[in-house]
C-alpha cells in the first residue's frame, strides 16, 4: 500500500490504508459486474466504513467474493538458478 501512498505524499498510516481502502470498495455499483473477487490483506478484515461496516461484509453484500492473502512474499528457492518460490504464512496462530 505503501507504494500507492506515497507518490501522493500519503503517509503510510493504518488509517489511510483503511481510507484507501474505503474509496475503493464503496465505487458505485457499475463496478460490481466487473470483479469477481477481492483478495484482503489480514489487516483488511477487521478494517471497517466509517459508518461500521466491515469490509469483509461490504464486498459480500456487493455479490463479490472475498478472499484473504496467505502469503508473505516471494523468496529465492534454495538449489535453484535464480528461481522463486512463495513463502507462506502460518494460519492457525500467529505469524513469527
Amino acid at each position: 500500500m505503501g507504494k500507492r501512498l506515497s507518490p501522493i505524499g500519503v503517509e503510510n498510516t493504518e488509517e489511510n490504508r483503511r481510507l484507501y481502502r474505503q474509496l475503493l470498495f464503496t465505487a458505485d455499483e457499475r463496478m460490481d459486474a466487473c470483479i469477481g473477487g477481492v483478495i484482503f490483506f489480514h489487516e483488511t478484515l477487521y478494517q471497517n466504513t466509517d459508518d461500521g461496516t466491515n469490509f469483509s461484509q461490504l464486498i459480500r453484500d456487493r455479490g463479490i467474493v472475498v478472499g484473504i492473502k496467505v502469503d508473505k512474499g516471494v523468496v529465492p528457492l534454495a538449489g535453484t538458478d535464480g528461481e522463486t518460490t512463495t513463502q507462506g504464512e502460518n494460519t492457525h496462530g500467529q505469524s513469527p
